[in-house]
C-alpha cells in the first residue's frame, strides 16, 4: 500500500484531529481580553448611578429644608433649623455638605423682594425662602471626559408669606 492510501485511509478514521488547532485555551483568552472592559463598564455605571443617588439626595435635602421653614411664621426666619433639617434629611453627620438657606428672594434669585416691588421674572413679590444644598462628588475612578470632583447642587424655594 503506497504511503497515500495509507494517509487517506487513516485520515477517514479521525486522525485528522490532530492537524486541526487546539482551542482549549481561546475561551480563556476571550475572558482576559473582555474582563478588562467589563469591570471598567460596570464601575463606571456603578460611579454614575452613585452621583444621580447623591443628586436625588441633595434635592431631598433641599426639599426638606423648605418644607421646615413652611410650616408657621417663625421657622421661615430661623435659619439655622432649616439649614439643620436639611442636613438631618441628607444624613449629613459630618457636615460635608454646604447649605445655605436665604430669606426675601425672587425666584429668578433677585433680591428685589418688599410688599410693592415686583420681582423681575414678573412673579408676586413677596417673602421666599431658597434652600441651595452642595457637595463635592468624588468618582471612584478618573475618566478622561470628566473633572473630578463633580459640584453637584440643588435647590428648592417656596413662597412663605
Amino acid at each position: 500500500m503506497a504511503f497515500g492510501q495509507r494517509w487517506l485511509r487513516g485520515f477517514r478514521k479521525g486522525e485528522a484531529g490532530r492537524f486541526r488547532i487546539g482551542e482549549a485555551g481561546i475561551a480563556g483568552i476571550e475572558l482576559a481580553l473582555a474582563a478588562p472592559m467589563l469591570a471598567l463598564m460596570m464601575t463606571g455605571g456603578f460611579d454614575f448611578g452613585r452621583a444621580i443617588y447623591e443628586q436625588q439626595r441633595l434635592s431631598a435635602a433641599a426639599r426638606a429644608g423648605v418644607q421646615y421653614a413652611r410650616q408657621n411664621s417663625t421657622t421661615w426666619t430661623n435659619t439655622a433649623s432649616i439649614v439643620s433639617a436639611a442636613r438631618a434629611d441628607a444624613g449629613d453627620t459630618t457636615n460635608s455638605l454646604t447649605v445655605t438657606a436665604n430669606q426675601c428672594t425672587c425666584p429668578a434669585g433677585a433680591t428685589l423682594c418688599s410688599a410693592t416691588t415686583t420681582c423681575t421674572s414678573s412673579s408676586v413679590a413677596g417673602t421666599y425662602v431658597k434652600v441651595v444644598v452642595a457637595e463635592s462628588y468624588a468618582t471612584l475612578v478618573n475618566y478622561p471626559f470628566l473633572t473630578s470632583p463633580i459640584n453637584l447642587s440643588s435647590q428648592a424655594m417656596i413662597r412663605v408669606q
